[in-house]
């Protein structure tokens, strides 16, 4: 027994002298109250399951796909905006509309260490379609969505009323276009949580959160790149043929769009006379909605005798227009006379 034991220690002394192949660990002796050391592991075993691993592999995804949001800090933690805006469908006359919505802080500060912009070179689709895609389909907005419309639907139905679907398109327009409107200098593109948590975008990113509630509730719309002044808006489509060639018409081919101005207020289909000798916008599609836009024509009286009236000097200095009231923009035309024998579309409404 006793050789046996020599003959091992010599063994062992061997294998240490020839290749290290066997790493002692000589403790010493523990302290009363003290936990005993331990050897520090030479690599890290993964950690397969609960919080740590659910951070982990949201990491790892939003690498490996930077267009989609990492929610950032406490998950539960959420905070609220409440807006106030106006809007007069056909029938009822203006009212004021408020409404709060829960904003989950993480997701707002993970939308702020993104960074997309749109591509320098709007002639690539692709890049324009993931671009779209990092603010269409990323599922950490669809709850801010989900919570935005609940309110709008709810505005909607106001009083046991209810809006028609050219209605409820321009209810969701006045919301968007009362954001405040602020110019964002940078590239960095906000995403619609931080619009709607700051009360605040430019007419791109507005026009990113309008496209967005608008494709939810089955409309067909599409967002209109123009290469040339380096902007993106809104598109509406349009089947009713449009009466007058001043109202531009954008078209892929197949559909028909006409513009909204998701930056300032400002009616459907009028377009800032920037764009009028702008070149074609590239034509991006979002959501699968099929309705459109119907009194389009309707409009366009209204704004064509606001721009008659303006190049005449007939329209009074302060006056305000309210182009969330369209029938009581083109009431005040006709009652006002100023366009007394002259060229009255609202006069003959």
């Amino acid at each position: 027994m006793k050789s046996a034991g020599f003959l091992t220690v010599l063994i062992l002394l061997g294998c240490i002298l020839l290749g290290g192949c066997v790493q002692i660990i000589i403790n010493p002796p523990g302290i009363p109250g003290v936990p005993a050391a331990t050897a520090t592991p030479t690599h890290t075993v993964p950690v397969t399951s609960g919080p740590v691993a659910t951070v982990a592999a949201a990491k790892e995804t939003a690498a490996a796909d930077t267009g989609f949001i990492v929610p950032v800090g406490d998950v539960s933690r959420i905070g609220h905006r409440t807006y106030t805006f106006n809007y007069a469908p056909d029938s009822g006359g203006p009212h004021e509309y408020n409404f709060r919505v829960p904003i989950n802080m993480s997701v707002y500060y993970g939308a702020r260490q993104m960074n997309i912009a749109l591509p320098a070179d709007s002639e690539n689709p692709g890049e324009i379609r993931r671009y779209i895609a990092s603010f269409e389909s990323d599922p950490a907005m669809e709850e801010l969505y989900a919570d935005v419309l609940r309110e709008l639907r709810n505005a909607r139905y106001r009083n046991g009323g209810y809006l028609s679907d050219d209605e409820y398109l321009e209810l969701i327009v006045a919301f968007v276009q009362q954001i405040p409107y602020v110019e964002n200098p940078s590239p960095k593109r906000k995403y619609p949580v931080e619009v709607l948590y700051d009360k605040s975008g430019d007419s791109d990113e507005k026009s990113l959160l309008l496209v967005n509630l608008l494709a939810r509730e089955g409309y067909d719309t599409s967002l209109l790149v123009f290469e040339d002044l380096g902007y993106e808006t809104t598109g509406i489509r349009v089947i009713t043929e449009v009466t007058d060639s001043s109202l531009r018409v954008f078209s892929d081919g197949k559909k028909n769009y006409i513009f909204v101005d998701a930056g300032i207020p400002r009616f459907i289909g009028s377009v800032p006379n920037v764009y009028q000798t702008a070149s074609e916008p590239a034509i991006y599609p979002v959501g699968t909605g099929s309705k459109s836009y119907g009194p389009v024509n309707y409009v366009w009286k209204i704004t064509a005798d606001l721009k008659h009236m303006n190049e005449l000097g007939l329209l009074p200095k302060g006056t305000v227009i309210n182009t969330w009231d369209k029938s009581g923009t083109c009431s005040w035309i006709k009652n006002s006379k100023l366009l007394f024998n002259s060229t009255c579309y609202c006069c003959d409404m």
